[in-house]
């Protein structure tokens, strides 16, 4: 049987060959590299399919897609911070409302409603060196409400007080050793001193007998703040009070009444006075609250010596003087007998209102009344009860003889 021809051939210029090698075999020398078969076509890649070319690959998921992996994960780490920067800002504020709410005193505008009843308001525990608590035995009965003593028990000095008689130009039953008279005492008894006031007796006690009372018990909460039979218990006090023309008749017991209400005042209070006339006001300080030491209340009574009553009425400029004052007064008299220079009583009213919006300043209101008045009467009422305070008539007659 005859063998068959063999074909000759193909031509390879290119010298490339035409099939792959196997494994283990490297390429012939010389050659750029494998091309496949001319029969194999070859399909695109990831990167090279196009719109008709989709290419040999699996569809991608959610998390391969490339704002999910290089965007997605900023803006959440962005979020979350945020969120924590604004919890910690929320929980700073509350924390910061709760600490001041805790440390603002409540301020009882008046403590008692009974007229001329004993100032201060609910009664305390003890007296543990506090000066805002008044002292008080229980072991003898005649010693006065009023009286201002810290002892417990008479010294031999304070019995003879007690039996003793008057001075010659001292006006008070007890005398002692000590600063209370110019005058030696004449009377029934024996003693001596000089001033106004009851001294201070030596021996068993340590001065004046204090009140009779339930012991360490006391007349309020905190420091007291009585002015023109209204009181408080603020810390931080402004008296806002009318010195025009038509309260020159009065003006003279105003001051006494002003001084009385500063003397009480303890250290750890602060106060001003503004007096309202024309359309400006007097101050003692113009823009600060004064510590009521007893130097500052000396310059309160230089103050009220100097002030004189004259002009129109018009307290919208010492209404904002007194809001305006570092730190902001708790407590705020009021007392004028009427706005002769306003436009309206509602601004007056509307003042206030803008000033105070939250009520945190309470503000009490004294009526100097000379005749009947019922529009004035009316607005100072409205002013009180807006701002959580109370609202008194004084008479022009009765001025002289308050207490």
């Amino acid at each position: 049987m005859a063998t068959p021809p063999v074909p000759p051939p193909v031509p390879n210029p290119n010298k490339v060959p035409t099939a792959i090698p196997g494994p283990g075999m490297p390429p012939p020398p010389g050659a750029p590299g494998l091309r496949p078969p001319p029969n194999m076509q070859q399909k695109g890649t990831v990167d090279e399919a196009g719109p008709e070319e989709p290419g040999d690959y699996a569809e991608r998921s959610f998390w391969q897609i490339p704002f999910v992996q290089d965007v997605l994960p900023f803006i959440t780490s962005l979020l979350i911070h945020l969120g924590i920067l604004g919890l910690g800002l929320l929980t700073y504020k509350t924390v910061q409302m709760i600490v001041t709410v805790s440390k603002e005193p409540v301020i009882i505008p008046d403590a008692t409603i009974i007229e001329n009843a004993e100032v201060g308001g609910i009664p305390h525990p003890g007296l543990g060196g506090d000066e805002t608590r008044d002292a008080a035995q229980d072991k003898f009965k005649e010693i006065p409400p009023e009286s201002t003593g810290i002892a417990e028990k008479p010294s031999s000095n304070l019995t003879m007080q007690l039996v003793g008689g008057g001075a010659g130009e001292n006006d008070d039953s007890a005398i002692a050793v000590g600063a209370s008279s110019s005058a030696f005492g004449k009377g029934k008894g024996a003693g001596s001193g000089t001033g106004d006031r009851i001294g201070a007796g030596t021996g068993d006690g340590s001065g004046a007998l204090a009140p009779f009372g339930i012991p360490g018990g006391g007349g309020g909460i905190g420091p007291k703040s009585p002015f023109m039979g209204v009181s408080g218990n603020a810390h931080r006090i402004v008296y806002l009070c009318d010195a025009t023309g038509t309260m020159m008749n009065v003006f003279d017991d105003l001051r006494v009444q002003l001084r009385k209400s500063i003397d009480v005042l303890k250290p750890i209070q602060s106060f001003n006075v503004l007096f309202f006339q024309d359309d400006s006001f007097l101050f003692m300080d113009k823009a600060n609250l004064l510590p009521a030491t007893p130097e500052n209340k000396r310059k309160a009574y230089e103050f009220l010596e100097q002030s004189v009553a004259r002009g129109s009425t018009n307290p919208i400029p010492a209404i904002r003087a007194a809001f305006a004052q570092n730190p902001q007064p708790q407590l705020i008299y009021v007392l004028t007998d009427g706005f002769d220079a306003v436009s309206s009583y509602q601004e007056v009213i509307d003042e206030f209102k803008k000033l105070n919006p939250q009520k945190k300043v309470k503000v009490n209101t004294i009526m100097i009344k000379a005749s009947e008045e019922p529009e004035l009467e009316k607005v100072l009422q409205t002013i009180a009860n807006d701002n959580g305070g109370l609202f008194k008539i004084v008479r022009k007659q009765d001025m002289a003889g308050m207490q």
